[in-house]
């Protein structure tokens, strides 16, 4: 099991969330307020962006594409079905593979594979330590992964959930 502490940030026009597993800093997601709602997606080897316009209509099926920022390739889709239903999806070269996310109680819980929690993201309101930065950011979210998979993009991908969700 692996364990990750978001804190969210805030600065005028601007908030987003760092990530830390213990005092260990994994990466970030930014957000600037404004008209296109670009999310970017910082961490080991990442350099990713989202944009997505804030006048869209959320309705089932609508997506948000995920872009690797080196090459313009897109990565990954965000994808709402229904409140509380969300899907992540990827093409791949051998066909692609999705990851369902489903909002209870407060708690976001990933599935894939069909078993039942890859990762469990769940709000936090106090943390034993604060990282040292001008920001002063506040806990916000404990995700603990359940599965091996320990690939920067999949946990950023997980981490990055709540900067990407539509609604």
């Amino acid at each position: 099991m692996l364990e990750i502490i978001s804190y969210r940030l805030s600065a005028a026009g601007a908030w987003g969330y760092s990530y830390y597993q213990g005092k260990q800093y994994i990466g970030e997601t930014t957000c600037q307020i404004g008209q296109s709602g670009i999310v970017r997606i910082t961490g080991e080897d990442i350099e990713w962006y989202s944009p997505f316009r804030i006048a869209t209509d959320i309705v089932p099926g609508i997506s948000r594409r995920i872009m690797d920022n080196r090459t313009e390739e897109e990565l990954y889709r965000v994808i709402f079905w229904h409140p509380g239903l969300y899907e992540f999806s990827a093409r791949t070269d051998t066909g692609g593979w999705s990851m369902k996310v489903e909002e209870q109680n407060g708690r976001y819980m990933f599935a894939q594979n069909g078993m039942p929690a890859a990762a469990v993201t769940e709000r936090l309101y106090e943390a034993e330590w604060i990282p040292p930065t001008g920001a002063r950011p506040e806990p916000a979210f404990r995700t603990t992964f359940f599965e091996q998979e320990d690939s920067p993009g999949f946990l950023m991908m997980v981490l990055s959930f709540p900067a990407l969700k539509m609604i």
